[in-house]
């Protein structure tokens, strides 16, 4: 059974829809991260989840409990937001220890939770430090702490990660997704960055304009968008009309084609036609190639058309050059055909 549920859930403010009869389901255990363009209402769902702000219609269950008009202080979830919010005359120890205070628990009690999460996180250098003396990760790293620390039902994350640098936020992801594994916490995470929510979420649902587009597994979304407007969302696709798909690859379809740019294998302009009937092919020009890290990215042109195939960074790696004829093919099971 899941543990959040969101069933017909509608915020207007004033004249502008917000969202409307939205639904969502989360599993215990689980990161489910809402990822959209900004104001697509990822935020406000989230502050609805956690009784911030109340919805005008729909209900939110958490743990088979209506909360829907329970107050925030009552549900039993934590919330970890962009900016840190420390307390800047308190030490670490003592803005961990802050919120289990107000709870008025034994100071032995209050103690031993706040050694057990400060060794969770690998804060035990800076414990008797102030928030002036952290960088930014280390001040985020205190926030989740501080989250944790009270133990709640559900932990729910507001693009905590966006106002650092990409490395620290890599490194920062990454002790998330540890975190949830070794203590079970279940979580709804809200980004924008598409890289984000593949790598963190268990269940990735899309929003855009007030409504979810879809919702799945990383996998599904990536390889499998469905429709066109996530597949320009979530990733590099190429796109193909049915007419261009007809031009180039002389098939028949009634929808469009996306394709990942690393699902395309490039050859030489004179290696033989597959025949087997397993994949389509075109003959291309490179016009451009790119390094990015890990991937060497091919711009090409068939016709009219540009298509991006992306290869491995491999020291051995043959690199096409540019105005070089090659022929791409694509795997029929790496095409995903949708509507608008």
């Amino acid at each position: 059974m899941s543990y959040v549920e969101i069933r017909e859930l509608t915020k207007r403010f004033d004249t502008t829809t917000v969202f409307e009869n939205i639904n969502l389901d989360v599993d215990e255990g689980k990161i489910c991260v809402l990822v959209g363009p900004s104001g697509c209402g990822k935020t406000t769902l989230l502050r609805a989840v956690a009784g911030l702000t109340q919805p005008d219609s729909g209900m939110i269950r958490l743990d088979q409990r209506d909360v829907t008009k329970v107050e925030a202080k009552n549900r039993g979830v934590g919330m970890v937001f962009q900016h840190y919010a420390l307390f800047p005359n308190m030490t670490v120890e003592q803005n961990l220890a802050f919120g289990l205070e107000q709870k008025k628990l034994p100071r032995p009690e209050i103690r031993k939770k706040v050694d057990g999460v400060i060794e969770l996180m690998g804060l035990g250098p800076r414990a008797k430090a102030r928030p002036a003396a952290l960088s930014g990760g280390q001040k985020q790293r205190v926030a989740l702490a501080r989250a944790l620390v009270l133990e709640p039902k559900l932990l729910l994350l507001d693009e905590p990660l966006s106002a650092l640098d990409a490395q620290i936020r890599k490194r920062l992801r990454d002790e998330l997704k540890r975190l949830q594994h070794d203590v079970g916490f279940t979580a709804i995470f809200v980004t924008h960055d598409q890289e984000e929510a593949l790598m963190l979420g268990d269940q990735v649902a899309i929003m855009q304009a007030g409504r979810f587009v879809q919702i799945g597994a990383p996998a599904e979304i990536y390889n499998r968008p469905a429709n066109l407007a996530v597949a320009n969302f979530v990733g590099d696709f190429n796109i193909f009309d049915p007419g261009t798909v007809k031009r180039l690859f002389a098939a028949v379809t009634e929808t469009s084609w996306a394709v990942r740019p690393e699902a395309i294998d490039i050859a030489p302009a004179d290696r033989k036609p597959v025949i087997n009937g397993t994949a389509v092919e075109t003959e291309v020009t490179v016009t451009a190639v790119q390094i990015l890290g890990a991937m060497v990215r091919h711009y090409t042109r068939a016709q009219d058309v540009t298509i991006k195939v992306d290869l491995l960074n491999k020291p051995d790696q043959r690199l096409f050059q540019i105005g070089e004829k090659a022929r791409i093919s694509i795997a029929k099971n790496a095409i995903a055909e949708m509507n608008e």
